[in-house]
């Protein structure tokens, strides 16, 4: 029997212990590491399931349907600002042709 402090035996652990090693990392590679996400697959579903691009459409219909009605008040809001301007003007001339016939109701 082989003395258990030889060199031989320690070799011969050593060979054990590193081939159990690498069939450990091989198994570990093909039931882990090999189905693991890339960064490309990453880009993919970020562009193509993330909720923004489901959503973007809406989004952007959402955002000028926004400016319409935006340009729509700023209109309505120009129209406004002139016909008030009209009516101060005839409002103006009203009263002064209140105050002419009260001039010449009181002569």
């Amino acid at each position: 029997m082989a003395d258990p402090n030889s060199v031989g035996n320690f070799l011969e652990s050593l060979t054990t212990s590193m081939l159990s090693v690498l069939i450990g990392l091989i198994g570990f590679w093909t039931t882990f590491v090999r189905n693991m996400v890339t960064r490309k697959d990453v880009a993919e579903m970020i562009s193509t399931h993330s909720p923004y691009v489901q959503d973007r459409q809406y989004i952007l219909q959402r955002l000028e349907s926004s400016k319409e009605s935006q340009e729509k008040f700023s209109e309505a809001l120009c129209k406004n600002t002139e016909v008030m301007n009209d009516l101060k003007v005839q409002i103006a001339t009203l009263a002064q042709a209140i105050r002419t016939l009260e001039h010449k109701i009181y002569e």
